[in-house]
């Protein structure tokens, strides 16, 4: 299982200092992505997103998601070590890569529970919701998982509306791409 460290919005705006973030584009087998990590020894993931375009953009939104922490090209290639062992073929290599995720109490209740669902398993955000003890909050789950912006490691791409409804920030051809090499990379 992936190690899941988190940082709430307040807290984040009182320690920023303790890291930078390492940026770099690779090619994945869902296409290419812009990732960054921590420059501390844990290497913890503090973004993977897919990038169809313009790579300026996605650089864009990674420094929005991170406002005051200083953004760094990846000028020594650690990022792609970590990219290794993500898409790695084993995915017991995922048992050595972390993440760090900013975001509210509830958010990172939400995305905690992401990584507990198990391979092959699709889930509703009434599911999630009731993970997380709070069986009226569907609708803010959703929300929540709209905005996870670590993909793959943190599975949002396993999750579904109750009525079928098959959303993925980085497309929904994307997202079924996914669940198909996950279920030939058991």
């Amino acid at each position: 299982m992936v190690l899941f460290r988190s940082i709430m919005v307040d807290e984040y705006k009182n320690k920023y200092m303790w890291f930078q973030q390492l940026y770099a584009f690779h090619q994945t087998p869902f296409g290419k992505c812009l990732i960054a990590i921590t420059d501390t020894t844990d290497e913890d993931v503090t973004y993977l997103g897919f990038v169809d375009e313009d790579e300026g953009k996605a650089l864009e939104i990674l420094k929005q998601k991170w406002p005051m922490t200083k953004t760094l090209k990846d000028t020594e290639n650690k990022t792609k070590t970590v990219i290794e062992k993500i898409f790695h073929s084993d995915t017991s290599h995922l048992h050595s890569v972390g993440v760090l995720m900013k975001g509210t109490e509830f958010q990172i209740k939400v995305w905690r529970s992401l990584i507990n669902i198990p391979k092959e398993t699709i889930t509703t955000y009434e599911k999630i919701a009731q993970m997380i003890d709070n069986p009226k909050a569907a609708i803010a789950v959703g929300n929540a998982i709209s905005k996870n912006y670590i993909a793959y490691i943190v599975p949002c791409h396993r999750v579904k509306g109750k009525n079928g409804s098959n959303k993925y920030a980085w497309g929904v051809e994307r997202k079924e791409a996914i669940l198909e090499y996950e279920s030939q990379h058991i």
